[in-house]
């Protein structure tokens, strides 16, 4: 080895921790020295046996842009644009994964412009690792929120970088890894996930020599040849159906396969649709979709969650009949056209003229095809993000962590608390620092496209997540049940996020005198015909949002015997207390808040408009 070698974490745009020690590490020539230059900063350090280095700076304020200068005598690197400032790192799931360029559609115009050079973002390679630890991070690059490279930023971490640089006038830093649909196991070392002993065998299996690569090439030959199946027959059995909604209430109930679902519009002459691109808004779909307008592809999407929002050409549509195609793949029987969201054409006049698109559609079926087993994600599996993600980044000092999972976990809400605890002691001990602040978002609301549901799992794991918070010291949930849709896995309201995630940071890691939590129930007592609610802290006063027309306190339910709940009649008695009116011919057991996987109905708020924490009480 001749040459010097740098994690590419370190690198040109990079974001080092102000006021903190920072580690530059990398493989030179064995027992060459190896120099630092940093302004008039100079030091040193030998190469081991292996090249491995490890140079030191020592606390900088914030600012920059610096430039950082390594010298092993034959060779140099220079390492331009530096900047100190605050990094925390960024882990969870989709939705912290998900980009900008997600919710352009509701944030555009206060985007379109931006230029924030000094915050950044580096989103480490999507590697998970099962056996031997990844040491490095080979590949990856700091990009800027300025431009089209904010379009690949995390969206819920870019809006809290923007609050917390604003309030602390330094630049901010982003280390993302988080990974869509992972379970909180896959955050955790080996020797918890060990030590907890729900996953062992699954790591044993992982840890096989040959195993992964072999499941990964016979899954994907398996995908391949039934989506080929599917889309070549030719079936030809047609009918009608309404959409949007759910297959299982038409005449495709059950389907597993391709099938193509068409609709007709016309459109008259002379109107000012013909002199501009459209858009075609699908909503979202169940599963994958090729769509096409007058034969024209104008787009597709080859899994279930992604907004279907597709670009119509000028020129494609014309005047008269005209005829959208959707080629939707349905794997496991439960095809959609999600409810609750847009599906029309949009053009002219910055897209206010609309052409809607529900209603009846025909269907034509290519072929019904078995069921496709569902894609083994090794992502998932214990362990593998902790060793392939995490460990690799482990030298670079941070200010906190913001993190945003559990949807993952909500089959298994009852042993959350336990492994979540455990993992964040994992990621202090990685740090070597056991008071490493950790803010998590609480799950938003979601109920799989039901409007209204009495699921509970979701309940429960946010329970989880507020014992969490209580019991492990330097942590805080950021509340979020109420910034949810029932119909979108990724709701998109990510500045709301953001800025909750920005204020309990105020609180948390910069001491700020701020309320960043809603109101908690503090005391029930029950009376002859009423039920008192009393919340804190003390000082807490209460109001009501409006939410769909609804002025009433909303949110409360009665617990039944058989665990069903039913909506209580509820009013505010004071600053901090609501009361519920017992209703004479309800046998209960109990009283709840907020207690369901989407109760996106709740609307009691404190003054710093943070909703009131979900409760479940029985007597």
């Amino acid at each position: 080895m001749g040459e010097i070698r740098l994690s590419a974490l370190i690198s040109d745009g990079m974001v080092l921790q102000r006021e903190s020690e920072n580690i530059i590490w990398g493989y030179a020539k064995a027992g060459r020295d190896v120099r630092l230059f940093l302004d008039a900063y100079q030091t040193e350090a030998r190469a081991e046996e292996d090249g491995y280095f490890k140079l030191c700076l020592p606390p900088m304020q914030a600012g920059g842009p610096r430039e950082i200068r390594i010298d092993d005598g034959e060779n140099t690197i220079t390492i331009q644009d530096v900047l100190f400032g605050d990094v925390f790192l960024l882990g969870g799931q989709s939705n912290m994964e998900l980009p900008i360029a997600r919710v352009m559609e509701r944030f555009g115009e206060e985007l379109l412009n931006t230029q924030e050079e000094d915050i950044r973002m580096f989103e480490v390679p999507k590697e998970y690792a099962f056996g031997k630890i990844r040491t490095e991070v080979e590949t990856g690059r700091w990009i800027k929120a300025a431009k089209d490279e904010l379009q690949l930023f995390s969206a819920a971490g870019y809006f809290a970088a923007k609050e917390l640089k604003e309030q602390e006038h330094v630049p901010i830093g982003l280390l993302q890894t988080a990974v869509g649909g992972t379970p909180v196991k896959a955050w955790c070392s080996e020797e918890t996930v060990r030590k907890l002993g729900y996953d062992v065998e699954e790591l044993a299996e992982c840890k096989r020599e040959g195993y992964t690569k072999q499941v990964e090439q016979a899954e994907a030959e398996r995908a391949r040849l039934w989506w080929e199946e599917a889309l070549a027959g030719c079936d030809g059995r047609s009918g009608t159906i309404e959409l949007p909604g759910f297959f299982s209430q038409t005449a495709l109930k059950g389907f597993s396969g391709a099938v193509t679902l068409r609709k007709k519009i016309t459109l008259p002459g002379n109107t000012d649709w013909m002199e501009t691109d459209a858009t075609l808004y699908l909503g979202a779909l169940i599963d994958a979709d090729f769509t096409y307008v007058n034969n024209r592809k104008v787009g597709g999407t080859e899994y279930r969650y992604p907004p279907r929002i597709y670009g119509i050409p000028k020129g494609t549509l014309h005047e008269g009949g005209n005829e959208i195609e959707v080629k939707t793949l349905v794997f496991n029987g439960e095809g959609c056209f999600m409810p609750g969201k847009e599906y029309e054409i949009c053009y002219s006049d910055n897209g206010r003229k609309r052409i809607p698109l529900a209603g009846t559609w025909e269907y034509e079926i290519i072929k019904e095809m078995p069921e496709l087993p569902e894609t083994t994600f090794f992502q998932y599996k214990a362990a593998g993000l902790y060793q392939g993600m995490l460990y690799p980044i482990r030298n670079w000092r941070i200010k906190g962590c913001f993190f945003y999972q559990g949807e993952s976990n909500t089959g298994r809400p009852e042993t959350y608390e336990e492994e979540f605890t455990a993992m964040i002691a994992d990621w202090r001990t990685l740090w070597g620092d056991p008071k490493l602040p950790f803010l998590f978002v609480q799950l938003a609301g979601f109920a799989d496209g039901k409007e209204y549901t009495q699921g509970t799992d979701w309940a429960r794991l946010r329970e989880a997540q507020r014992r969490t918070a209580e019991h492990v010291e330097r942590t805080a949930m950021v509340q979020a049940y109420d910034l949810g849709e029932y119909n979108d896995l990724h709701p998109t309201d990510k500045k709301s996020v953001g800025k909750r995630i920005a204020l309990t940071a105020e609180n948390l890691i910069y001491g700020k005198n701020v309320v960043c939590q809603g109101a908690g129930v503090k005391e029930v007592n029950r009376r002859k015909e009423t039920v008192q609610v009393t919340f804190g802290p003390d000082e807490t006063v209460l109001h009501v949002v409006e939410k769909e027309g609804k002025k009433q306190v909303c949110g409360f339910s009665w617990i039944k015997e058989d665990a069903s709940r039913v909506a209580a009649e509820a009013k505010l008695t004071g600053r901090s207390a609501a009361e519920l009116k017992i209703p004479k011919e309800t046998q209960y057991i109990g009283i709840s808040y907020a207690w369901n996987d989407c109760p996106l109905d709740a609307n009691l708020y404190n003054e710093a408009g943070l909703p009131v924490v979900p409760f479940e009480i029985i007597f």
